[in-house]
């Protein structure tokens, strides 16, 4: 049965289930291999599609796609992995990612938390945190807050604060900016 393009196009502005299912079983898996081949990573590359799709959700209503809709996905699919290659966060993302098991299971414990230096360090880091937070320009501070701490989506937020949802998107990329600037010492390879 062939599938009529527009109307799947015109579901996912839409928001409608049955298109964003039939985006994920059919381009899901030609995402990944693309983002894979981009990236050299499963995970990162599974979590960057993964991305992509929720992100066209986000985004729905003032999404349009000129041309195919394979074209369109693999397009952004690509250009996300290029940015991730392209940011700080990849490479600490990927080193975790190789690590073994057991070293996992280390990290996620946080076993050097019970070290009299790790406590400190955890404090340290928490309150230098809290306290970036809070010096960060308004409206950017209330918009990093009502997204991450919140868990209210950029749709929500903009409705409340009468912006768009891209509004709220810039000022979440200007608080991590300002965040990872403030961070950088911490983030050195």
């Amino acid at each position: 049965m062939a599938v009529d393009e527009k109307s799947i196009i015109h579901g996912l502005v839409e928001g409608a289930e049955d298109a964003y299912r039939y985006v994920f079983n059919t381009y899901y898996g030609p995402m990944c291999i693309l983002a894979e081949s981009i990236l050299s990573d499963e995970f990162l590359a599974q979590a960057a599609v993964s991305d992509v799709i929720s992100h066209l959700y986000e985004v729905r209503s003032e999404v349009v796609i000129h041309s195919n809709l394979r074209s369109y996905l693999m397009m952004s699919t690509r250009n996300h992995c290029l940015n991730l290659l392209n940011s700080k966060t990849v490479r600490s993302v990927q080193t975790f990612s190789t690590l073994g098991e057991q070293d996992v299971r280390n990290v996620l414990a946080g076993t050097d938390t019970v070290t009299p230096q790790g406590k400190l360090l955890d404090n340290e880091l928490e309150d230098l945190m809290h306290d970036c937070i809070e010096n960060l320009p308004e409206p950017v501070k209330t918009t990093f807050i009502k997204s991450r701490f919140q868990d209210m989506t950029y749709r929500q937020i903009g409705a409340e604060d009468g912006v768009s949802a891209n509004t709220v998107k810039v000022r979440i990329q200007q608080a991590l900016k300002l965040i990872e600037k403030r961070f950088s010492k911490y983030l050195a390879f």
